[in-house]
């Protein structure tokens, strides 16, 4: 797994990559994924969010045991993807509704974390009238939070580059990184710094420090992301799923998404930040409940 986010005060306004190139997909699905795929009674797509790689859904691979066909969306420069293109909302959101009505019959399930769940309510919009669930796991809400989260964020890089040894951008986003896992009150609570310390320690190898052009490539469309208007969710069972002291997108913020949703149900979970996959080992347990339990 790589970094999983990126300070949005750090965006840089310059022109933006390319489109996607046509005929090269995100949707990788390798001739074994995809005989498993047209077997399984459900179809389930995986959608990270921005800078992570679809291995942050590693822990949900037993799912195929349960009957779930697994596809993975790409953001580009991750998991083989050139990054010679920008990522569009809406543009992913369509390409998912394409590659989900391939398969009508079966039962249809999007899991989107941080941006990808903006890009999971947008395909489920596409697909309105069929039943589809949802679980948006601390998920973007529009224009990325805006000025709200900006400054929120420009607050806790600046506290983390007074924390920093060294004063260089891959200093700073280490320290940023743990204001992530549990938040800006948990970060200086003596009682979370064992805690913060093992993570830290754990996934020092996979924590690097996203180039400017992999931010710009992730992060432009979401900035300008709004929910299509007049689009339909009412066919759609919709999980929240939010770290209560998430840092970066505010419980507010994630209820107000909701609501402009049409509803859904909100699940918190308390002292946990924006990395709920990191630091809530049962996550994925509570998301498969969530997804199997009966309309």
């Amino acid at each position: 797994m790589r970094a999983l986010l990126a300070p949005l005060l750090l965006l840089a306004a310059c022109a933006a990559p390319p489109a996607l190139p046509e005929g090269e997909s995100p949707l990788a699905i390798n001739p074994a994924r995809s005989a498993q795929i047209e077997a399984a009674p459900r179809l389930t797509v995986m959608i990270p969010g921005a800078l992570a790689s679809v291995d942050i859904f590693a822990p949900t691979n037993h799912w195929a045991a349960r009957g779930h066909g697994l596809a993975y969306y790409r953001f580009p420069g991750m998991d083989g993807l050139p990054l010679d293109h920008q990522l569009s909302i809406t543009g992913a959101a369509e390409e998912i509704a394409r590659f989900a009505r391939r398969y009508p019959d079966k039962d249809l399930t999007l899991v989107g974390y941080s941006a990808g769940g903006a890009i999971a309510l947008e395909a489920a919009a596409l697909l309105a009238p069929r039943p589809v669930t949802v679980a948006a796991i601390s998920p973007s809400p529009e224009h990325a939070g805006g000025m709200e989260t900006i400054l929120r964020g420009a607050g806790d890089v600046i506290s983390a580059a007074t924390r920093a040894e060294r004063f260089t951008r891959k200093a700073i986003w280490d320290e940023y990184w743990k204001t992530l896992l549990y938040g800006r009150n948990n970060r200086a609570d003596p009682g979370f710094s064992e805690q913060i310390a093992t993570l830290s320690a754990e996934h020092a190898p996979q924590i690097s420090n996203p180039s400017p052009a992999l931010v710009r490539a992730h992060s432009a469309s979401l900035r300008r992301w709004e929910l299509s208007e007049g689009a339909d969710l009412s066919h759609a069972r919709i999980g929240f799923f939010v770290g209560l002291e998430d840092p970066v997108f505010s419980t507010r913020q994630t209820d107000a998404l909701r609501r402009r949703a049409g509803g859904g149900r909100l699940i918190g979970f308390a002292d946990d930040g924006h990395l709920l996959l990191l630091t809530r080992k049962s996550l994925f347990a509570h998301v498969l409940r969530f997804v199997e339990a009966a309309p």
